[in-house]
């Protein structure tokens, strides 16, 4: 059995002053549903993502059940990126029990930072003292990586060169003043974060909200709606000390990535492109490296242009989560740009013939976790 991706719907700014969460979610649920041709009460169950950190508020999706429609249905919570949310209501799907889903995925982080949210995630007697954050735990390791592979900061300022270039052809689905052509020179002196990461080598954190309607294969034959499938899944994750795995590498991202290709019945050499979360420069190298979509040396891979909208394999064409930042849902709006790709709506970052794509999201500090689809025509 296969699940089909019906439709879609993004929100996404730097801080949303006008709007409260329950609105946010309200707007795009019903610009998702309309995307989708079907209605609220043609969706059968309902998973959002969210966290009740950011929104200062137990068990905070109890405020987002009306605005998602879900009030009196069949509704359910994963409090990580809207990527396993999806996992989730796939297995509600395959179960035979429900023929439609919808994944509402969603945050304001202005309203808290990045780095007074992701210090929570951080261990509270030993590493929360010290100030470990996203950015401080990702700063080591693009240190752990470049002293293994022998890169340097200009390789990672490439990578962000790129993803930001690749966002000006996105405008409607990527972060206001985040997309533009910067470069090399320009990325290395912007004002540092955690060396060797700069403002841009990094994405920005803002607002906003991303929604998925799911459907099993006979509902989507049934009712003909045009659909991408999802045809492999695989997650993994490593040890939630940074400390206590190899923080130059990806061990968990090859194995969730293996179960996915193998689920599917394809190769990354299958690939017509990847949209992966690199929230850092450096983690699209590293994700690249482990993914393994290159004969090539990592560095030659991405200043030979193998990797632009227009070599052998993109990735990121969309700008990814460094053309802005939606916490809980940038892992789904991989899963979006991928859809998009695959049925022919990408607009102006399509990849001419696309039919098979690759997406990853990441949740944890310095990548701990992984998620890895296969999305096709």
């Amino acid at each position: 059995m296969r699940v089909g991706i019906i439709g879609h719907a993004i929100q996404i700014e730097p801080e949303n002053l006008d709007q409260s969460v329950e609105d946010l979610v309200f707007v795009t649920v019903k610009k998702a549903l309309r995307d989708s041709s079907i209605t609220i009460e043609e969706v059968d169950t309902i998973v959002q993502a969210g966290d009740d950190i950011l929104d200062g508020i137990a068990i905070n999706h109890v405020y987002t059940v009306e605005p998602a429609g879900s009030f009196l249905k069949d509704e359910s919570k994963v409090e990580r990126d809207g990527a396993w949310a999806v996992h989730y209501a796939m297995a509600r799907l395959l179960s035979g029990k429900f023929k439609t889903a919808m994944v509402v995925a969603f945050s304001k982080g202005s309203q808290c930072g990045l780095s007074a949210f992701s210090g929570m995630s951080a261990d509270p007697f030993y590493l929360r003292p010290v100030g470990a954050d996203s950015h401080s735990i990702a700063g080591l390791q693009a240190n752990y990586f470049m002293r293994r592979t022998g890169l340097t900061e200009a390789d990672f300022a490439e990578v962000a060169r790129k993803n930001r270039s690749n966002g000006l052809s996105n405008v409607e689905r990527t972060m206001a003043g985040e997309a533009g052509q910067y470069s090399v020179e320009q990325i290395l002196s912007a004002a540092p974060i955690a060396t060797p990461i700069t403002e841009l080598t990094a994405g920005r954190v803002g607002d906003g909200c991303v929604v998925l309607l799911l459907a099993t294969e006979e509902y989507v034959k049934e009712k003909k709606i045009q659909a991408s499938w999802i045809t492999g899944v695989g997650l993994s994750g490593d040890a939630y000390y940074p400390t206590y795995r190899d923080l130059s590498g990806l061990k968990h991202v090859e194995i969730a990535a293996g179960k996915a290709l193998q689920m599917a019945g394809r190769t990354i050499e299958d690939m017509n492109l990847l949209e992966i979360y690199d929230f850092y420069a450096h983690q699209e190298l590293m994700l690249c490296e482990t993914l393994k979509i290159s004969k090539q040396p990592i560095a030659e891979m991405i200043r030979s242009g193998e990797t632009g909208k227009n070599g052998r394999i993109p990735v990121n064409p969309s700008g990814g989560a460094q053309c802005g930042t939606i916490l809980y849902a940038s892992g789904l709006a991989r899963i979006m740009e991928a859809h998009l790709q695959v049925t022919g709506r990408a607009g102006g970052c399509q990849i001419p013939g696309a039919k098979l794509a690759l997406t990853h999201a990441q949740a944890g500090l310095g990548m701990q976790s992984g998620i890895v689809y296969v999305v096709e025509a």
